[in-house]
């Protein structure tokens, strides 16, 4: 509705003067308030989200979170609770990494006796807790010839005393470290290069003392031998012939 109001200008003797308790005017302004208020203003787009979020909330019974809003730190840590609980139950999954190589596919669901023999396996691996998981390394025969040197260490130094071994089979639980020289030591008490040997038995081959008093008590033995039993076996060779 458009309107002009002359507020310079004076009534004329031929116009009617307007008088009583509302004007031309009030009526005009009366009558756009009224229109004003019927109509409605559209709803905005935050009323829509937040009036979708509140059903959404009603129908989840999040009562008591309807008016919060969430920090950037507590959907960070909902995330990430999301993903371990995605990563624990991955573990359990049948499809692995290598899936595709597998020739047949593995059973969901496994007896609980399959399930005994995999965990003693798996506790084979190690000697216990006790000995703070100690692997049972693989047996190789640079390894093996380690082992039954320093089983027959009282052998090779005859001036050391060393106690005696609780075990006469190899060893199936052990580690071997590497010892590291300290830098503290003086350059002479140091092994170079080309005496560092990969092996036990490379060490003990290299070292000239040991060969020595290796050939002399080999020596020792063959000649207490000889004297020993070369009666015992001249008989021996004669019943040999007899019985031909």
């Amino acid at each position: 509705m458009d309107f002009i109001i002359d507020n310079k200008g004076s009534l004329g003797a031929n116009e009617p003067s307007v008088s009583g308790e509302s004007s031309l005017v009030s009526r005009l302004l009366e009558e756009y308030r009224q229109e004003s208020a019927t109509h409605a203003a559209p709803p905005r787009k935050n009323d829509k989200k937040s009036s979708s979020l509140e059903s959404f909330f009603d129908e989840m019974g999040w009562n008591g979170r309807r008016k919060k809003k969430k920090q950037k730190d507590d959907i960070l840590q909902e995330l990430q609770n999301a993903k371990s609980e995605v990563q624990e139950v991955l573990k359990k999954s049948v499809i692995t990494p290598e899936f595709e190589k597998q020739h047949v596919v593995p059973p969901y669901e496994l007896s609980e006796k399959i399930l005994k023999k995999q965990r003693k396996k798996e506790a084979e691996k190690t000697k216990g807790k006790k000995w703070y998981g100690l692997p049972a390394t693989e047996m190789t025969e640079e390894v093996k010839r380690d082992l039954e040197i320093l089983q027959m260490r009282a052998v090779l130094d005859p001036k050391r005393f060393y106690k005696k071994n609780d075990l006469k089979v190899l060893p199936k639980y052990f580690q071997i470290g590497k010892v590291v020289d300290s830098p503290l030591d003086y350059y002479n008490n140091r092994l170079t290069k080309k005496e560092r040997k990969r092996t036990l038995v490379d060490e003990l081959l290299a070292d000239a003392e040991f060969n020595k008093y290796n050939k002399r008590k080999y020596k020792e033995i063959i000649q207490e031998k000889q004297k020993t039993h070369y009666k015992a076996w001249r008989e021996a060779k004669k019943l040999k012939k007899k019985k031909k």
